[in-house]
């Protein structure tokens, strides 16, 4: 919702100076739409990623697969939004997008979810290790690599940063 105030100064009956408006804008509640995009994937096989609303009410909602998403999925997401929120109360743009190849994981089920590919992981020391990501358990990763003899296994907590290596 957008509300306009009209303002001017007034000495007595008589108004001073010239009109200005305000533009308040009634933000739409993160929590709650993260609340909605998780009720609807509940026991899907997408899942989200994570919300982004701006202070102009530009929500952005990103989302990932277990096999992967496709435009019909992120048009479902919108959808089901669009009809939970309601534009008289709170004016706002959306946009549901799947989760980019070149992005860190924001969740450990994206690691589960890339099993077999070739990843780039970097700990918060700053070390990068590049290997295959070969298991996911315990709150730990195991990376081999054709350079090691042994899997190289890293705690969650080690991690900063991890992301898929595309092979060029």
């Amino acid at each position: 919702m957008k509300i306009m105030l009209y303002l001017c100064k007034r000495n007595g009956g008589e108004r001073i100076g010239s009109p200005y408006f305000i533009e308040i804008f009634v933000m739409v509640d993160k929590k709650f739409t993260e609340d909605i995009v998780s009720t609807f994937l509940e026991g899907k096989k997408i899942f989200l990623v994570g919300v982004k609303i701006t202070k102009s009410n530009v929500i952005t909602v990103t989302i990932d697969g277990d096999e992967g998403v496709v435009v019909e999925d992120c048009i479902a997401v919108s959808k089901y939004i669009e009809s939970k929120l309601d534009r008289d109360k709170e004016d706002f743009e959306l946009t549901v997008t799947s989760f980019g190849l070149e992005e860190y994981f924001k969740m450990p089920r994206q690691y589960v979810k890339n099993i077999g590919q070739n990843v780039e992981v970097v700990l918060k020391d700053g070390t990068k290790l590049n290997g295959i990501l070969s298991s996911v358990e315990d709150g730990k990763v195991t990376l081999t690599n054709k350079k090691q003899k042994d899997p190289l296994v890293v705690d969650f907590d080690q991690i900063d940063k991890t992301r898929v290596l595309l092979n060029i």
